[in-house]
């Protein structure tokens, strides 16, 4: 048996490192340390800020791994959303989103009609409130992707799934929608629609 080490200098055709032949004990070698990405510095009241202003200058924003940020700035976030025209992405990953958020998140989804992704990853949104978001920025037939993948509950239900699928179904502009559907049924449907939406 041969370690990766070992497979990749043969395939090379290097010497084996010092102390190693093909006849030797395999031992898992040490992965290399790969150094940790830097936190997220955005100041989440400043891009807060300048999505209710409108800015031209805003049409991505990123507040992922910022697990601090104040409801104070998720609501301003959230009412700007509601009348802006240049944001196209919204990242609020890992964010500590719950359902008591993430319903003015709702209140800007059924009113923003310039979003195209939207991702709301690892954070605490429940079964029923999924739904309603993905309801939301489905209403308008402008959001092209949606990520919710990882929530806590992460058990969704069949009631819930089985809505979302049919949510999906009756939309036009969605191509890809991050979301784990234990339900075949509702995967399928979802699948095939997305399908059928990349193929216009």
């Amino acid at each position: 048996m041969l370690s990766q080490d070992q497979y990749h200098a043969s395939i090379a055709n290097k010497r084996q490192a010092e102390g190693t032949t093909f006849e030797s004990l395999v031992k898992a070698s040490m992965p290399k340390p790969v150094p940790l990405l830097p936190d997220n510095a955005t100041d989440t009241s400043k891009t807060a800020q300048k999505v209710y202003n409108d800015d031209d200058d805003m049409a991505e924003l990123n507040w992922n791994n910022i697990r601090t940020t104040k409801r104070e700035d998720f609501k301003v976030l959230f009412d700007g959303l509601k009348r802006n025209t240049n944001l196209k992405s919204l990242s609020l990953a890992n964010v500590n989103l719950t359902d008591s958020t993430a319903e003015l998140l709702v209140e800007a989804l059924k009113e923003n009609k310039n979003l195209r992704i939207l991702n709301i990853e690892s954070n605490y949104v429940s079964g029923n409130m999924l739904k309603n978001i993905i309801q939301a920025a489905l209403s308008n037939d402008v959001i092209t992707e949606i990520r919710a993948a990882n929530q806590r509950p992460s058990v969704l239900g069949n009631k819930v799934e089985m809505e979302i699928a049919r949510l999906v179904e009756e939309n036009r502009s969605l191509l890809s929608i991050g979301l784990e559907l234990a339900v075949a049924d509702a995967r399928v449907r979802v699948s095939r629609k997305l399908q059928e939406n990349r193929d216009r």
